[in-house]
């Protein structure tokens, strides 16, 4: 792939506020995640008998990242909606740059139309938020750094 159609595809993930984009075409897969700033191009070669030794010769992963972050992630401690405001039109509980306390609220997770505040871990900076509003989350999942 060439890198105008990898900028066109990073445009149209910015541009649609979408988290990941996976897109094979051919023998190449390129896969776009913006949540952790991760680009990965993967290569496949077509392996038969005849272009096996050939086939091992090749690259096969070329793998991007931007400069990590470096403070404590806050996890989802379960899957569903997270919100970073206590209602519509209200003030986010952090934003970042914010000093925050352990115990202080940083975010909603809703599950099963129960709503969870996610409480901060460690005192800190809010260094990073990495979900949007209305974001639907993984158990597990980064919601916020929090720098020491």
């Amino acid at each position: 792939m060439d890198t105008n159609k990898i900028n066109e595809l990073a445009k149209i993930l910015r541009q649609n506020q979408l988290t990941k984009l996976d897109l094979t075409e051919g023998d190449s897969r390129i896969v776009l995640e913006a949540a952790g700033r991760v680009v990965t191009t993967v290569d496949i070669p077509a392996v038969s008998v005849d272009n096996t030794a050939e086939a091992a010769a090749e690259p096969a992963v070329v793998v991007e990242k931007t400069e990590e972050k470096t403070g404590v992630a806050q996890k989802s401690p379960l899957v569903g909606t997270v919100y970073l405001a206590p209602q519509a039109g209200a003030e986010p509980f952090v934003k970042v740059g914010d000093r925050v306390k352990k115990g202080d609220v940083v975010c909603i997770v809703e599950s099963m139309k129960m709503f969870n505040n996610i409480e901060a871990e460690y005192d800190g900076t809010i260094e990073e938020i990495c979900v949007d509003n209305g974001q639907i989350v993984e158990f597990g999942q980064t919601l916020v750094k929090i720098l020491p």
